[in-house]
């Protein structure tokens, strides 16, 4: 005869996960969109502000007509992108399925996730709508529908008719089911509800913007206002298109105007396809950190030699030739600039195989440093190279000494020179 077991019973009690310590939890709601959990309720934001999440860029987007920010976290591997769209320019408003309310403001909302390169989930982007024509003479919130009541099955004392009442858009437009007449009536105003939201429950101001000229109705005012006159670590500021086909372009004018104005200690990131008008640099590039996405071919070796940049990175089109770069590294190792960081340039795979043969040729160099911990260091574009992580690319880089002692690499993998300078990272003692 079998013995018998008494069926086991299986705990459905909820699981409390926001009861965790804090060192587990962070790491698992570093899986989620924690920001749409900061949104959910006073728990979730109370819990949120204890963690001390470390937000790597809050930065406000004014970008080809679309405003909104990008909150990024996680060194980056993580990202919530929000825009303001107005609901006469909403293609299908019934998409906006989802309401979230922000400093006593409803945010009818789309939530749609951003897959990385493997098609992984890796962000988040959400569209917002504000309501613009609030604001219009004429302006109707609501449509009235009239039905009259079947006279055969009306009780006595019903009224004749009923009513009903449909949310519709300037443009006459269905809006969505969540809809609620508490909007807001522009993007800006929607910026700021949300900037006051991440101020309060992550700690984090505005870090950057990322804009065009058109984008904003006086982007001089603008810019003075929050780029020379606010702290502001990065600004990016990119090319516009004169007509739809038409590639990225921005004036020879505002390039200089750009680099004649934008704080030394801001990051400053230029991008554009072409450039209108002819444009030279005159005087020596004086921000500590500056990207050119765009073609470079006014940039020469005075350019270079001149420089007072600690961070410089070109993307493409630049004539310089190898032993200007062999010049630029000697120029460094007699004791120029202390505090310069890297050089990042894109010189083309037909140029790399020279470029080792002058470079690795005119030093004393030595094999790289496998045991070196990037991670130890300050950031540089060897952090975000996968070739370097798995040591692919210690084939066709050296390392170099000054005569302090500063070791420095020299790297022409690909269609990439990088040449980097070591700095330790500083750690900030808590008394």
């Amino acid at each position: 005869m079998q013995s018998y077991e008494p069926p086991k019973i299986i705990d459905t009690r909820p699981f409390r996960l926001l009861d965790l310590p804090k060192g587990p939890l962070t790491r698992i709601l570093l899986g989620f969109d924690f920001f749409e959990l900061a949104l959910a309720n006073r728990k979730t934001r109370r819990v949120l502000k204890t963690l001390d999440l470390e937000i790597d860029g809050f930065v406000i987007h004014h970008l080809e007509g679309r405003h909104g920010f990008n909150l990024s976290f996680g060194g980056g591997r993580n990202s919530v992108s929000w825009y303001f769209l107005d609901v006469p320019e909403a293609k299908d408003p019934k998409d906006f399925k989802t309401c979230f309310s922000v400093a006593g403001v409803d945010f009818p909302t789309k939530i749609r996730t951003q897959p990385d390169a493997n098609g992984l989930c890796n962000g988040f982007e959400n569209v917002s709508l504000y309501n613009s024509s609030k604001l219009k003479s004429g302006y109707r919130p609501f449509r009235e529908t009239f039905n009259v009541a079947d006279i055969t099955k009306r009780s006595k004392g019903q009224q004749y008719y009923n009513v009903r009442y449909t949310p519709i858009s300037m443009s006459g437009g269905p809006l969505p089911k969540c809809w609620t007449p508490n909007v807001t009536t522009d993007y800006q105003t929607s910026l700021d509800c949300f900037v006051k939201f991440v101020q309060e429950v992550f700690k984090c101001g505005i870090t950057g913007y990322h804009m065009d000229i058109r984008s904003v109705p006086n982007f001089g005012k603008f810019f003075t206002k929050n780029v020379i006159r606010t702290p502001c670590k990065t600004f990016e500021l990119s090319g516009v298109r004169p007509q739809t086909d038409s590639p990225l372009t921005m004036e020879a004018y505002d390039i200089d105007w750009l680099l004649t104005n934008t704080p030394l200690n801001t990051k400053l990131t230029i991008n554009c396809e072409r450039i209108a008008g002819i444009f030279k640099l005159e005087v020596p590039l004086a921000q500590k950190a500056i990207t050119f996405n765009c073609v470079m071919k006014w940039f020469t070796y005075e350019n270079l030699i001149e420089s007072k940049c600690n961070q410089l990175e070109i993307e493409t089109g630049c004539l310089l030739e190898a032993n200007d770069y062999r010049e630029f590294i000697e120029h460094w190792l007699k004791g120029a600039n202390k505090e310069f960081r890297y050089l990042d340039i894109r010189i083309g795979i037909r140029h790399t195989e020279n470029m080792k043969k002058v470079l690795f040729g005119a030093f004393k160099v030595e094999e790289c440093d496998k045991r070196r911990r990037t991670e130890d260091y300050e950031y540089t574009p060897l952090h975000l190279m996968p070739d370097w992580h798995d040591q692919t690319a210690f084939v066709n880089s050296r390392d170099l000494r000054r005569s302090d002692g500063t070791m420095s690499s020299i790297v022409v993998h690909g269609e990439c020179l990088i040449f980097v300078v070591w700095q330790k990272k500083t750690v900030n003692k808590k008394g």
